[in-house]
Formats: C-alpha cells, sequence, structure tokens
C-alpha cells in the first residue's frame, strides 16, 4: 500500500536522523512532498502512531514521539536504545497455541527454521537449537563435554558468566589475552586445552574482534590439538564481521547466538548450532533442564523473523553503532570496533562510577570482571538515545580529564 511505503521510509528518517520533539511536515505539507492525497498523507501519520513513533498535538501539529530529556543516561547496559525497538510491540502477541502446546525440547520448528534462514545469511548453514539464551546453552555445552579436571581457556577480561558455568561443573579456567597476534596463537597451541571460549567479533567488554588473518590459524590449531570453540556471538551482524563459524569445516566450532544484545535482554532466547555427534546428548540434556521453552516467546520472536522489522531494526542498529563510533573518533581520542568502549584510568573504577553516577552518567567498573581491571571502565555506545550518548561522552570526557590527566589509555 502506497501510504505504507511512504510511513516506512519516514520512519527510517526518523530513527536515524531525528530527535524527540522534532517537528514533522503538517498533514498537507507532506502530502504535496510526496505526491500523495491528505487521505493517504494521514494514513501515514496513523500508521506512526501506532508504531510509536509520532504523536499528534491538536492544533500544533505532529512530532516525533520517542526519547527522553535529562536525567541518568545509562551506558552500562548492552541493549539497543528505546527509539530503535518501537517496532517489537505489534509483534508481542499472546496466542492460545503458545499457551496450550509444549514445543519439542529443540524448539518450535517454525521458529527454528527461520532461525536457520537467519543464520545462513551470516554464513552457518545449520538449523539450530532454540535456548534460553546463551548462558543456557553454554551449561548444556559444559554438561556435555566437560568433565572434572577439563582446562577451558577463556579470555580475560572476559564474561564472567561462562566462567562461572565451567567452574560449577568442574572445569579448570585458564585465563587467556583476547586473540590478536600469530603469538597468541601459539600460546594457545602449547595450553593443552579442552575448550575455547571466545567472542570473536564485537567482544564485550573490549569492543575488540580476532584479526581475519588469524581466524583460519585459531581454527587449525583446534583442529590438531582436537579441541572445541565455543563462539559466542551476541552481534556479528551490527558490528559487520562473519562468524568464526562460517569458516569451520572440520565441526570443531560451537556456535551460540543470543538475541539480548540485538533486542533486549528480556527476550531470554538464543540459538546454538553443535556439531552433529553432539546433538543428541544436548536435546536429550536440554529436556531434562527445561522441557520446553516458553511458546509465547518463541512464537513473538518467530513474528519478528517472519516479518522485514528485524532485518531493518539490525541494519538501523548498525548504522546506529557506525554514527556513534565516528562521532567519537571526531570528538575524543577513543576508537573502538565493537558497541563497547573500555578504557584505564588512574583511578580506581568503583570511585568513577560513583563520581559519574553524580555526574549524571551511569558506567560499568572493570573490576566485575576480576581485580586485574579494577582500573577501567566500560562504556555501552548504544543503550542511551543520540542525543544522550552525545550528552553522556562530553561528561566522561571532561570527568577523565580531571582524573586521569595525561596517562589515559585505551586497553
Amino acid at each position: 500500500m502506497r501510504y505504507k511505503d511512504v510511513a516506512e521510509r519516514l520512519a527510517g528518517d526518523i530513527l536515524k536522523k531525528m530527535r524527540p520533539g522534532d517537528r514533522l511536515p503538517g498533514v498537507r505539507e507532506l502530502a504535496g512532498q510526496e505526491n500523495i492525497s491528505l487521505v493517504t498523507a494521514r494514513n501515514v501519520y496513523q500508521y506512526l502512531t501506532t508504531k510509536g513513533l509520532v504523536v499528534s498535538r491538536q492544533g500544533s501539529g505532529t512530532f516525533v514521539a520517542y526519547g527522553s530529556a535529562g536525567g541518568i543516561v545509562d551506558m552500562s547496559a548492552i541493549r539497543p536504545p528505546e527509539e530503535l525497538l518501537l517496532w517489537v510491540g505489534p509483534h508481542l502477541n499472546i496466542t492460545l497455541e503458545g499457551l496450550y502446546t509444549y514445543d519439542p525440547p529443540q524448539g518450535y520448528e517454525p521458529l527454528r527454521l527461520q532461525a536457520g534462514n537467519w543464520l545462513g545469511l551470516l554464513g552457518i548453514d545449520h538449523t539450530p537449537i532454540i535456548t534460553a539464551g546463551s548462558q543456557q546453552a553454554l551449561f548444556l555445552v559444559g554438561l556435555a563435554l566437560l568433565k572434572r579436571g577439563d582446562v577451558v581457556a577463556v579470555e580475560a577480561p572476559g564474561y564472567m558468566g561462562a566462567v562461572r558455568i565451567f567452574e560449577s561443573l568442574g572445569a579448570v579456567v585458564k585465563p587467556i589475552p583476547y586473540i590478536s597476534s600469530t603469538e597468541d596463537l601459539k600460546e594457545l597451541q602449547k595450553s593443552g586445552i579442552r575448550m575455547l571460549y571466545t567472542m570473536p567479533q564485537g567482544h564485550i567488554p573490549t569492543g575488540r574482534s580476532i584479526p581475519a588473518d588469524l581466524r583460519d590459524g585459531l581454527l587449525e590449531i583446534a583442529r590438531k590439538k582436537d579441541f572445541f570453540i565455543i563462539e559466542d556471538d551476541p552481534l556479528s551482524e551490527v558490528v559487520g564481521i562473519t562468524p568464526l563459524k562460517a569458516r569451520d569445516t572440520h565441526e570443531k566450532v560451537i556456535y551460540i547466538k543470543s538475541l539480548s544484545n540485538i533486542l533486549g535482554p528480556g527476550l531470554r532466547i538464543g540459538f546454538a548450532v553443535v556439531p552433529e555427534a553432539m546433538y543428541g546428548s544436548i536435546i536429550h540434556l536440554k529436556e531434562i533442564n527445561d522441557l520446553s521453552l516458553s511458546g509465547i516467546l518463541q512464537r513473538c520472536l518467530s513474528a519478528m523473523l517472519a516479518s522485514s522489522d528485524l532485518k531493518e531494526h539490525v541494519k538501523r542498529l548498525k548504522t546506529e553503532l557506525q554514527t556513534r563510533q565516528a562521532y567519537l573518533s571526531r570528538t575524543t581520542a577513543w576508537t573502538t570496533g565493537g558497541p563497547c568502549l573500555w578504557m584505564r584510568t588512574k583511578v580506581p573504577s568503583r570511585i568513577s562510577r560513583e563520581k559519574l553516577l553524580d555526574l549524571g552518567v551511569r558506567i560499568t567498573p572493570g573490576d566485575i570482571y576480576g581485580a586485574r581491571w579494577s582500573h577501567y571502565i566500560r562504556l555501552s555506545l548504544l543503550t542511551p538515545s543520540r542525543s544522550d550518548f552525545e550528552r553522556a561522552v562530553g561528561i566522561v570526557q571532561e570527568y577523565l580529564k580531571g582524573v586521569t590527566g595525561p596517562g589515559l589509555t585505551e586497553f
């Protein structure tokens, strides 16, 4: 329909270029600009209103509706800004089927097929198991593969939830630096590990990615030394780097895809691709662990994947991340290739957290990753609205000038 085409294009402009409170053209002006009838122009704004993107005020006009002004700017969480999630509402429908059906342990079949198509765009030709986020997938894989005393290499700093899972299963966690050189590969080759846990692209918290010229070497070491690589992939679509799993020809990579950072942590659904030889044991363990995931949530995500909305959302998220990375490069001395900015300061991170909170910005102290990182802070680039992000960057920049002097360095 004509009005929907115009509305979707205008929605894209709102999400990419406009700010809360910006005034939109009047109905007559919009009709003239787009060469459409007044009725069609009214339908455009009605459609955008139902999406939550605009609000009409009697006698004043139509304005961009999303966002907030003032208050604490949250740069601690890693999730999309609210204004990029307003499209989700119509997909959050409760169906009777989702209420009265136990889905198979591997997941709701239409969702699995759609997820397989999604992963195919990333170069991964597999139909995944549907899990309750990456946490459940990590637990099931660890339960299936690890025995007491096995060594698991984990990047430091890195996801502490994975460390706790492996340690709870009796494994010995071996911290390793993020893989960024041939020397790192040589050290890994000597390590005698059973498993490597890694975020090869868009690493949290450092924002780094394993260089392209090291990836085949890493896979070859895994094959020769016979260990598995667990690839945790929260944001490959957004950072624009193909997952390691797409290069895996010997089934040494166990791929885990969480949607928490793309759609928000409240949607506890993830995808897992495991080697064929492990598939039966993982399904058996999953059935024991939870019997069946929420049918309602699985059908909501299925509806999102079946539409074009999620694909468009990821495009907008990617563009937004690039815009904010460019803003950092233009206005500060900081750079990052991922969704986080990770920096070292001269004062303990807990002091920085309290001081910045007083100034109106919430950040993550580095010591949540261990005492070794107690002088690092982590900032999430995507969570605030763009105007709040720019305001927060200025606040952090001014604060760091006062407490670190010229000694501020990046990780």
